[in-house]
């Protein structure tokens, strides 16, 4: 199998292979195939998939896989991955991160005691919902499609999964209005119609109800099987909450 790393520009056209590629954080998977045909001259002509997607606000590893081995893109989307996430609490949104409209709030600051409680329960889940802003197709259409018109199934479809390691790796407060900033400033970059307007709108006022406040943010580090989402993970702790960073760091053995 060839395997090749690519993160600047190169005189030529690869080998058809897999090639690891970090997705940079509001980056839609789009741009990131453009930016990779860019960097590696590679003409229109040539095939490129993505073996695993990755949420436009989340970071990391990619697969990408060109030419006769985007016939094995199955190979890969097996895989299990790694990543290293963070998690807000307080706030809710109807994406599960912070592209999305908030749909509750709440002033907490939970304990490490309290987080490491849900922690527990959470690890022993085998059964995780798709978040509503997802690819998952229900009677023909995408959720996402479904979740822009109020035509969301009564309950979300769930999907067979396991959580193989998860462990918190560190605790902090922070700014909110500091913190919510740095987001909108990804959300900015995002191509596509993703509601970002609506979306950066919505931020705003409710900043302005949250000038002198803090917040709470873990940082978790997880494998888990192919098809849990590190949203609806995100989710999944006492109280609103919602994933405020994720990275990719591995899928299988493979990391950068």
């Amino acid at each position: 199998m060839s395997i090749h790393h690519t993160q600047k520009s190169v005189n030529s056209q690869p080998e058809a292979g897999v090639f690891l590629i970090y997705k940079k954080p509001g980056e839609t998977l789009a741009v990131l195939v453009e930016r990779f045909r860019f960097e590696n001259n590679i003409s229109k002509d040539t095939p490129v998939t993505y073996a695993g997607r990755l949420d436009p606000m989340a970071e990391g590893l990619v697969l990408l896989l060109t030419s006769e081995a985007c016939k094995r893109k199955e190979e890969f989307l097996g895989l299990g991955k790694t990543y290293v996430f963070e998690v807000l609490f307080g706030v809710a949104t109807d994406t599960f991160d912070m592209l999305g409209k908030i749909i509750s709030s709440l002033d907490f600051l939970p304990t490490e005691e309290q987080i490491s409680e849900s922690l527990e329960k959470i690890k022993n889940t085998k059964s995780f919902s798709y978040p509503p802003f997802s690819s998952k197709p229900v009677d023909g259409l995408p959720l996402f499609v479904h979740a822009k018109a109020g035509t969301l199934p009564s309950e979300l479809p769930l999907v067979d999964g396991e959580i193989k390691e998860i462990n918190l790796k560190n605790l902090r407060t922070a700014y909110l209005p500091e913190a919510i900033k740095e987001k909108i400033e990804i959300i900015q970059k995002v191509e596509g119609d993703f509601r970002q307007k609506e979306i950066i709108e919505g931020w705003q006022k409710f900043l302005e109800s949250k000038k002198n406040s803090r917040c709470m943010v873990a940082t978790f580090e997880a494998t888990v099987s192919s098809g849990v989402y590190i949203r609806t993970l995100s989710t999944m702790f006492d109280g609103p909450a919602l994933a405020y960073s994720i990275e990719r760091t591995k899928v299988g053995d493979l990391s950068l």
